[in-house]
């Protein structure tokens, strides 16, 4: 809880607003961040782009879906990209990869990438990790709180 009361200081001290594009976490870290009170002084909203249907919905390319899949870095930093511009928002994370039960594009279960936008540079992160799907789903969106919280205290 700590830490994701840091995020929101952080956020609020430097004027800093929030969104996310989420897929294998269908809405969990906006609704983990929106729990918080005060959450509406810098969250600006969430896409949830579950199926690859959606992605391709809010404009992640099918060229780059079939090429590269929705489970990809490339999927993932576009997902960033397209959440900052749909919320003018200076923070994005976004999600995607495998929660189980099965392998999907011959990807392992628990491979997820995530990419997370500040201002306007871009991080990736390729996680693999262990677990039920609500123990992946909830071990990514631990590792964005924490390290949305790192870097924006890094930038300053």
């Amino acid at each position: 809880m700590m830490e994701r009361k840091n995020l929101l200081d952080l956020l609020v001290a430097n004027h800093l607003t929030l969104s996310s594009v989420e897929s294998l976490t269908g809405g969990l870290f906006a609704s983990t961040f929106t729990s918080l009170p005060g959450a509406s002084k810098a969250f600006r909203g969430s896409l949830v782009t579950y199926s690859t249907e959606s992605k391709c919905h809010f404009g992640i390319g099918e060229d780059l879906l079939k090429e590269k899949g929705a489970i990809s870095p490339e999927c993932a930093r576009e997902m960033a990209l397209i959440g900052s511009e749909q919320f003018q928002s200076d923070c994005t994370v976004s999600f995607t990869g495998n929660a189980g039960p099965e392998a999907q594009e011959g990807k392992d279960v628990g491979l997820a990438y995530v990419c997370i936008k500040v201002r306007d540079k871009l991080y990736s992160y390729r996680l693999d990790l262990q677990g039920s799907r609500q123990s992946i789903r909830q071990q990514l969106v631990d590792f964005a709180f924490r390290t949305l919280s790192d870097l924006i205290s890094q930038s300053l």
